[in-house]
C-alpha cells in the first residue's frame, strides 16, 4: 500500500484497536470515532448475528466495526476500484470471511438486488450532495431489502426532511456533531 494511505481504528469487539486503511480520496470520509461509538451503543442489542449492508462503504469502517462486534455478515458496496481493493485487503488482514465486497454503484446494486434476503442493519452514508439518499431509500423499501424491525443508519451533512422516508421507518435516535447529523431508524411492520 502506498504512503498516501489513510487509516482508522476499530473501536471495540474482536478487532478492537486494529487499523484499517483506505486510499486518499476526497469522497472517502470515514465516520468519526465518536459517531461510531454512539451508533454502536444504539445498536448493541441488535448487532449480534445480524446481516449488514454497508452502502457507499468507502473505508468500510461501519461494516467492519459491525463484524468486530458480532454481526454475522457484512456486504460492502463500493464503486471506487481502489477503495474496494483496500476493503478486500483489510478483510483479509483481519482474517474474516464474513465480509464480502461488491464493486458496484450503490444505486445499480439496489436496482438489480430484488430477490435477496433482507438485511437487519443498513448503513446509508452517501455523498452529501445530490439525491442519492432519496433514491436509495426508495429502492431499499420497494425491493424489500430491510427486514421487519431492521435498523437503518443515515448520516447526512445537515438536517434532512424525514418526509422523504417511508412512514414505517420510525426514528429511534438522532444526534448532530458539527456539520454532520446522524440518525437511527427502525423499520416497523406496515
Amino acid at each position: 500500500m502506498t504512503n498516501n494511505d489513510n487509516s482508522v481504528r476499530i473501536i471495540s469487539g474482536k478487532y478492537k484497536s486494529r487499523k484499517i486503511t483506505f486510499p486518499s480520496r476526497p469522497q472517502i470520509r470515514p465516520t468519526g470515532n465518536r459517531i461510531r461509538e454512539s451508533l454502536f451503543n444504539w445498536l448493541q442489542l441488535e448487532i449480534s448475528n445480524s446481516r449488514c449492508l454497508d452502502l457507499f462503504a468507502g473505508s468500510g469502517a461501519l461494516g467492519i466495526e459491525a463484524l468486530s462486534r458480532g454481526a454475522a455478515t457484512a456486504t460492502f458496496i463500493e464503486s471506487d476500484r481502489e477503495a474496494a481493493f483496500y476493503l478486500e485487503k483489510n478483510l483479509l488482514r483481519l482474517g474474516t470471511t464474513s465480509g464480502s465486497v461488491i464493486m458496484a454503484d450503490a444505486i445499480n446494486f439496489l436496482k438489480r438486488s430484488k430477490d435477496i434476503d433482507p438485511f437487519n442493519i443498513v448503513f446509508l452514508d452517501p455523498p452529501f450532495k445530490g439525491s442519492l439518499l432519496v433514491d436509495c431509500v426508495d429502492l431499499l423499501e420497494s425491493h424489500y431489502m430491510i427486514s421487519d424491525h431492521g435498523n437503518i443508519y443515515i448520516e447526512t451533512e445537515a438536517e434532512f426532511s424525514q418526509g422523504i422516508l417511508p412512514i414505517n421507518w420510525q426514528l429511534q435516535h438522532k444526534r448532530q456533531t458539527g456539520r454532520i447529523s446522524y440518525y437511527l431508524f427502525k423499520k416497523l411492520d406496515k
